[in-house]
């Protein structure tokens, strides 16, 4: 997790680090100030320039009546149709935005050669439960329908997410297998993910999202908690040794194998929740490497 005014810790000699509050849980995020500030600070870690051009990236908003959804579409150039990545951004569902994520973003494109389409939700604590859930599904629903439009090969289309945006990615999939004529996917990827909503992780961040415990132990509030999961995608998870969430995300493996899901799973030795290094693509890249490998993996595996 992010927070204003963490100082940056080194867990191991490995160089990986995650920010660890200085001051109480009850200050942060507690007050519309400190949201803005933590919002500001997300958005500060964008480097000014970009390591990775791409053949285009393109700005579209989908309009659904009672809202509108941006969503910006990185295109490594390419015959179509191309396998795509739906990609979530995480921050808490409090902050982030595309352009905090641009680099991210781009460096997917770039390196799995894949078109990459990030997706701009609404926030908690002005847009709480379901509202970012609904928009996520909404975009992947409007790509699914205009695939053909896009030049993306529907049968090769993943879906994957970090923090909270992992959570959203889960739940997206999820929903997928419920309802009739829903996108499907050929993976899910999650990097560092909350999957309980109820649980003990990130509860600063949880209490904002969430309204109530009927809202967070919901289908799509906690992932974790589905009873059936075996017409899920494979799913690949890239998880810190130290974050806070990594029982709950390594119990949703184990479901997920119980369900006979493909799942590969890859603990980030030394780290915790490693975010800040994952938005700016900095520090050693391990996390991102298996990321790419995990996203070639899925696409290559697509029917």
């Amino acid at each position: 997790m992010l927070g204003s005014n963490w100082p940056q810790l080194t867990v191991t000699s490995t160089g990986a680090s995650c920010l660890m509050p200085n001051n109480t849980q009850s200050d942060w995020l507690s007050t519309p100030e400190s949201i803005e500030a933590f919002r500001q600070e997300v958005e500060a870690f964008k480097p000014e320039t970009t390591e990775f051009e791409l053949s285009s990236v393109e700005e579209r908003t989908i309009s659904l009546g009672d809202r509108k959804i941006a969503v910006r579409i990185y295109d490594p150039g390419g015959r179509a149709p191309k396998p795509a990545l739906i990609y979530v951004h995480g921050a808490c569902w409090v902050a982030g935005s595309l352009e905090s994520h641009d680099e991210v973003s781009r460096y997917l494109a770039s390196k799995s050669e894949a078109v990459v389409i990030a997706v701009d939700y609404r926030l908690a604590p002005e847009h709480p439960y379901p509202a970012a859930h609904n928009d996520v599904f909404d975009a992947v629903q409007w790509v699914w329908d205009h695939a053909a439009e896009l030049g993306v090969d529907r049968t090769r289309l993943g879906i994957g997410g970090e923090s909270a945006g992992a959570h959203l990615a889960a739940a997206t999939a999820i929903r997928a297998t419920d309802e009739l004529d829903a996108p499907r996917f050929a993976f899910l990827l999650l990097v560092y993910a909350a999957l309980d909503g109820g649980g003990p992780s990130w509860t600063e961040c949880k209490g904002i999202y969430f309204e109530n415990a009927e809202d967070a132990r919901s289908r799509y509030g906690s992932p974790l908690w589905v009873d059936d999961l075996s017409k899920m995608p494979k799913t690949f998870n890239v998880y810190g040794e130290y974050e806070s969430s990594r029982a709950e995300q390594e119990l949703f493996m184990r479901k997920l194998r119980d369900d006979k899901v493909e799942v590969h799973s890859f603990m980030h030795q030394g780290v915790a929740h490693d975010v800040e290094a994952w938005l700016t693509v900095s520090g050693s890249l391990t996390a991102h490497e298996i990321a790419i490998k995990y996203i070639k993996m899925g696409f290559a595996s697509s029917p």
